[in-house]
């Protein structure tokens, strides 16, 4: 019974914002300059106020905490520009990211598939509040036409162009794909972390070196959930009502960022970040898990 109210309340605060975003959805395409901007802000605010509540609601009913460590933590600033990365176990990931930075950094957004902009309600949502969309090749295109990555991180590229000069929050899942049983049994031998995929570290260099003058700093997300393998499901019917997310803030500066946007999809130094990233994440996880 709890689940059913759970989802009529998740359900009710996603429909309030059809009357609110449409019609500045609506405003934002047929004004310009000022104007604009001004619907723009409106729109955040309903994105803010959303992620908000859906994180009042899931407290309310089953207690739901998040517990945030990170000495640097408070140096976020809403009008700051970041790039987040973050290890990727469930869906809850996103709702979890959203709701720990939600108001302290500009609204995050997160790279999404082209396709997904038909979506009723999300999908224009996502139009609305400018996500990047992105054309990506299927790895069956890939396989017989290997030059279409090349055409995808140039598409990424170009997405990019929009956020310079405006403060911005990016979110990139460097794994890929969620981290499950199947996937970490399938990869066992190629993959050298115990609670992790493998990063991949083309599409967050690309991102950066078309970025670098804008931001601010890195967001590293550690997410440690108290069960092996999570679901969404998991935390909204109160099974997970517990969880721990470090937080590490590096500047803009340590990060071996590629100026050379031709070497940028290919950087040897910034895979090498991310692998050590990607280390200490893994190191972090066991040593939360293993019983005191």
């Amino acid at each position: 019974m709890g689940l059913i109210i759970a989802y009529l309340l998740f359900l009710l605060n996603l429909v309030w914002i059809i009357p609110t975003m449409y019609p500045l959805y609506i405003w934002k395409l047929v004004t310009s300059g000022s104007w604009r901007r001004f619907g723009d802000k409106l729109l955040v605010k309903v994105g803010e106020v959303w992620i908000q509540n859906n994180y009042r609601i899931s407290r309310f009913l089953y207690g739901v905490q998040f517990e945030v460590f990170g000495e640097n933590f408070q140096q976020l600033k809403p009008n700051g520009s970041y790039m987040i990365i973050s290890n990727h176990q469930s869906w809850s990931d996103i709702y979890i990211i959203q709701s720990v930075l939600n108001r302290k950094i500009p609204l995050i957004r997160f790279f999404i598939k082209d396709s997904l902009k038909y979506v009723p309600i999300l999908g224009h949502a996502w139009l609305a509040l400018d996500f990047p969309f992105v054309k990506r090749s299927s790895r069956e295109q890939l396989k017989k036409n290997p030059e279409l990555a090349t055409k995808d991180l140039e598409n990424v590229k170009k997405v990019c162009e929009k956020f310079n000069g405006m403060p911005f929050s990016i979110l990139n899942f460097l794994e890929g794909h969620r981290r499950t049983p199947e996937r970490m049994k399938k990869l066992l031998k190629k993959n050298p972390y115990k609670h992790l995929l493998r990063p991949h570290s083309g599409g967050i260099s690309v991102v950066s070196t078309s970025l670098r003058n804008s931001l601010d700093a890195f967001i590293d997300l550690t997410i440690v959930y108290p069960t092996e393998n999570p679901s969404f499901l998991d935390l909204m019917s109160g099974k997970i009502r517990k969880l721990k997310v470090f937080v590490d803030v590096i500047p803009r500066n340590e990060v071996p960022i590629e100026e050379n946007e031709q070497f940028a999809p290919m950087s040897k130094k910034m895979k090498r970040w991310v692998d050590e990233r990607w280390a200490l994440k893994d190191a972090l996880i066991e040593k939360e898990i293993t019983p005191k």
